[in-house]
């Protein structure tokens, strides 16, 4: 269960680090770049969110 927790601790980080990114980005094509990648690590994290919320029910 910790491996789950520091995965979507990492990927939650990433998220922000991306998010970050792409308001400092003064090239649109960066800024996008750094959007979708925002939004793939939000959504990496939260599928590991939901696994572990499963794992604690069961």
């Amino acid at each position: 269960m910790e491996d789950f927790e520091g995965k979507m601790e990492k990927y939650m980080a990433r998220a922000a680090k991306c998010e970050e990114q792409a308001r400092e980005a003064t090239d649109p094509t960066r800024q996008d770049f750094y959007q979708v990648l925002e939004r793939y690590f939000r959504n990496l994290a939260n599928d590991f969110k939901e696994v572990i919320e499963k794992r604690k029910t069961a």
